[in-house]
């Protein structure tokens, strides 16, 4: 009895150890299988292709608004594959053609209750989310989302405060024309994407303190958009409220494009600086003469799918408020 307990001892533990092998193989097969699916899932990374910018500036027209503009935008909204200007004012956005001269396609207005207190100066906000235009302005407790409805213009009530970056919101300190208090105090933010020179994404923003120094942070993230780590970090002093971040010449190292921190009358300038690089070294510096740079936008205006520098310049007129004149820098 002892002997046959024994051998079937002996067998059951021969029949566990070869189930066990089985398991383990089987486990290793399902790694291996779950680790190819990934890897054939995975996003590809896309070099960026350099172009060669001509680093030139060409006046493009004058187009009377009705009313100072406060923020813009570009994008391509219309799906016609040439981005087009949206322009904010205290009481409308206006969307205005960039295909030869300046053409005003449609404005909508904000509705709902206006800002209380509001602060002596208007300031504004555009961002491009998700086939829309998230406006915001001082004079309006509510934001507006943008779109195009067929070949009319729309506007829908929108949140609170102020949309800053896609999915990011803020109020601005009651009757104040800026964010925050003390050292944290802020006019705007600005927050944009591009990719290394190997092709992994870049998250880039930028935030202007109230002092007029603006600090850009550059985070590098995964293949996939993800697990992301500040890369770089680059501070600039006489910075004006109108400022844009863009890879404008595609080779993987983004550009600054921003106006300077001058009073209202005195003579502005353009200047398209690499970030990290001398601002000695500019790519283009272009004088603005009038009343500055009120505004600034990227985006692809002619369907070549080269991005374009868009200034909005403040004419003056005093008798004609919202005058200005639109230039291309490319």
């Amino acid at each position: 009895m002892r002997r046959l307990v024994a051998v079937a001892l002996i067998a059951w533990s021969a029949q566990a150890r070869a189930d066990d092998d089985f398991l383990h193989r089987l486990a290793g097969e399902a790694r291996a299988r779950l680790d190819a699916a990934v890897a054939a899932r995975a996003p590809k990374l896309v070099p960026p292709v350099p172009l060669v910018p001509r680093w030139r500036a060409q006046r493009l027209g004058p187009i009377d608004l009705g009313a100072d503009p406060v923020a813009v935008a570009a994008a391509d909204l219309d799906g016609d594959g040439k981005a087009e200007l949206y322009i904010v004012t205290a009481r409308e956005v206006i969307a205005v053609s960039l295909a030869g001269r300046p053409r005003e396609l449609g404005r909508v207005a904000f509705t709902g209750e206006p800002a209380v207190p509001e602060p002596r100066d208007t300031v504004g906000a555009a961002v491009v989310e998700r086939g829309a235009v998230i406006a915001s302005v001082s004079s309006f407790q509510r934001g507006m989302r943008v779109a195009w409805r067929g070949k009319v213009l729309v506007g829908e009530p929108g949140e609170p405060g102020f949309e800053l970056c896609p999915g990011e919101r803020a109020q601005l300190v009651p009757g104040r024309n800026y964010f925050g208090e003390g050292a944290a105090a802020t006019f705007i933010t600005r927050c944009a994407a591009a990719v290394d020179p190997q092709g992994y994404p870049l998250k880039l923003r930028a935030q202007l303190s109230t002092g007029s120094k603006l600090e850009v942070t550059v985070a590098r993230c995964a293949a996939d958009g993800s697990a992301c780590a500040d890369a770089a970090h680059y501070s600039y002093a006489n910075v004006g409220t109108a400022f844009e971040l863009a890879d404008l010449d595609r080779d993987g190292a983004p550009e600054l494009v921003y106006s300077a921190a001058v009073a209202p009358g005195d003579r502005d300038y353009v200047k398209v600086l690499t970030l990290g690089e001398d601002e000695k070294r500019a790519r283009l510096r272009k004088p603005a003469s009038a009343e500055g740079v009120v505004g600034l936008a990227v985006a692809d205006v002619n369907g070549d799918g080269a991005p374009h520098v868009i200034a909005v310049v403040r004419l003056f007129a005093p008798d004609q408020p919202g005058h200005v004149e639109l230039w291309r820098l490319d």
